[in-house]
Formats: C-alpha cells, structure tokens, sequence
C-alpha cells in the first residue's frame, strides 16, 4: 500500500500543475514511515542502497499504474466549459456556485465516469436548481453543449451523495 501509494503521488504530481521530483516523494513518504512506526526520523540517504531500490520500487510500481489504467491519464476538468455555458444560457449569476460543484465533483469519480461536458452541465443545473433559477426547456438546452439528461441526473444524485457524508476528520500522521 505505501509503494503504491507513494506511486500515485507521484504520478499524479506530473499530471497536474506541480511535478515534483521522485527523491522528494521518497524523502516524505520516508519521513512518513519513520513517524508511524515511531523510529526516529533519519535523512533519507540519496546516494545509499536503500534509497536506490525505493526509487526504482517507484518507477516500476509507477509503471505498473500507467498500464492499468491503459496510459490514459488525462483528464479533462469540467471548469473550462462552465463560463461559456453560463454566458450561452444567459445565466452568469450562477458562475461561483457552479464553479464550487465542479471543484466538489472532483472529490468524486464523475471526472473518469463521463466526459467534462456532461459534468460541467450537470454542475449548471444543480446551481440552478439551488437559486431556482429555469434554465431554456425548449429545445432543451443540455443537447446544445453535447450532454444527455441521464448523465446530468446521475451527476446531481453523485454531488448530493456527497454533501450527505460526514465532514472529513483531520487525523493526525504522528503522535
């Protein structure tokens, strides 16, 4: 679990806007050991044995993750699209609202589930459905932005579930 989770770190660092360096997720995930285990916490050694075999531990389980996952791992947010749909439908008192979901739906697995356009449609309608807002009917106006309804359903009932789990608790990584 630690190498795998160390793995994903990484390889989810190179995906978004912050890269960082394979010594430094050793480093941490190191120091994180060393705390939960209660050892000491000794300087990871970048020229020692140990570091050399976790570092290529990492690659090849980083490896082992990019072939699952058929090394598709772009995934496009949903926020690009809201600005113009809001500014098409006319609706533009809506943004931050619409904008807050999509930042939640990121905490679940709409991103990989249905394409940006359809959560980011799903995203408009709960916001304004929240300010009572009537979004065009006729023709309706999700076939405009290449969404179906089911998919805008199923993303509001994923968002809702959200928000009726218990807020996170900080658990502490040391004693």
């Amino acid at each position: 679990v630690k190498r795998v989770a160390a793995s994903c770190v990484w390889l989810a660092s190179k995906l978004e806007e912050s890269p960082r360096k394979a010594k430094q997720v050793l480093i941490v995930f190191h120091r994180m050991e060393c705390r939960r285990e209660t050892l000491p916490v000794e300087h990871l050694d970048v020229f020692s044995k140990k570091y050399s075999e976790l570092k290529n531990d990492l690659i090849r389980t980083e490896r082992h993750l990019l072939k699952e996952m058929g090394f598709i791992c772009h995934v496009e947010h949903p926020h690009k699209f809201i600005s113009n749909y809001l500014a098409t439908l006319g609706t533009e008192e809506l943004r931050q609202e619409a904008w807050n979901l999509a930042n939640d739906s990121l905490r679940t697995t709409l991103c990989v589930r249905f394409k940006s356009e359809v959560v980011a449609c799903g995203v408009v309608y709960a916001a304004a459905r929240r300010f009572q807002i009537a979004l065009p009917e006729n023709p309706p106006w999700w076939l405009v932005f290449d969404a179906d309804q089911n998919g805008i359903e199923e993303v509001c009932r994923v968002l809702a579930h959200l928000y009726t789990l218990p807020k996170a608790q900080y658990i502490p990584v040391y004693k």
